[in-house]
């Protein structure tokens, strides 16, 4: 007879949840005017881990022991992520966001990012270190222990590699909500500069996650490299470009779709991806029929 383990009743908990948590915590500082306070901070960041905190007491609560084992593996295995992939991403997003900014300084006529970080870390080396946990924190560490750890396998074996990347970047997006609201967010920026470029953001994340679940194909299900690209996604094309114009931020925005978008025609296309995409689905589903003794 099989586990239930796998079913989508609990990948809808999962999200219901997830959001649920996210959106109460992050409009209760606006609704009761607690912006910019450190009440407000609090809250507003403690929702913001909802997508791990969540995922991870799912897997406790309703995986058989061997798959915890197996999901643990693959969110801390270095040897299954490598490095291939760690340094495309890397070399991607670094090229990505070059071309933006030549483009937009020298043919658009904006400003240059100033790129404190990037400054910061040559007065002193060591402060990447800071920056490289600052990079973990507000992403990867918060939220990858559910998106691609918890909800990927279950989106694409239901709706194969396609669908089930977009419709998790949908939730990925919407997840994101309450940031359009709380100043000192990129989101709140956007929405009071261009309404467009607010709501642009939500097709970028579902792009952005096809790649990311292209590495995560590429890998052999490794949550560790999934969350690499998280990662240097918020490190190379924000983070280290610091502080930056609206305009900068959104034409590395729309150069990173233009590349998605590439990598989701080839996804579409490529027979050698589809039969690798194939394999790992039916990984899935082999692991998702367990046995009572």
């Amino acid at each position: 007879m099989k586990n239930n383990w796998m079913s989508t009743k609990y990948l809808a908990v999962f999200f219901s949840l997830t959001l649920a948590w996210t959106w109460i915590c992050g409009f209760i500082p606006v609704i009761c005017g607690l912006t910019g306070t450190g009440a407000g901070t609090f809250i507003f960041y403690f929702g913001g881990g909802a997508p791990s905190v969540v995922a991870l007491f799912t897997v406790f609560l309703t995986y058989p022991k061997d798959k915890r084992t197996d999901y643990f593996r693959r969110c801390f295995s270095l040897n299954q992520a490598g490095w291939k992939w760690t340094l495309i991403t890397i070399a991607v997003f670094t090229a990505l966001s070059a071309i933006s900014i030549v483009v937009g300084v020298n043919l658009l006529g904006f400003d240059m990012p100033t790129m404190d970080y990037i400054k910061a870390i040559a007065a002193n080396p060591l402060n990447i270190l800071l920056v490289l946990l600052l990079s973990l924190i507000s992403g990867p560490l918060n939220e990858e222990f559910g998106w691609r750890g918890y909800a990927l396998d279950r989106l694409l074996l239901k709706f194969g590699f396609i669908k089930g990347s977009l419709i998790l970047g949908f939730i990925w997006a919407i997840w994101h909500l309450p940031w359009y609201f709380t100043p000192g967010q990129a989101q709140y920026n956007l929405l009071r500069d261009n309404v467009f470029h607010a709501v642009m953001f939500v097709p970028s994340v579902m792009l952005l996650s096809v790649f990311v679940s292209f590495v995560y194909v590429n890998t052999k299900r490794s949550i560790l490299a999934g969350a690499m690209v998280h990662m240097l996604s918020n490190l190379i094309g924000s983070q280290l470009l610091s502080s930056y114009t609206t305009e900068i931020s959104m034409l590395i925005r729309y150069t990173n779709m233009l590349f998605f978008l590439g990598i989701t025609v080839y996804a579409i296309r490529s027979r050698a991806f589809k039969a690798e995409t194939a394999a790992v689905i039916e990984t899935i589903r082999q692991q998702g029929t367990k046995k009572k003794c």
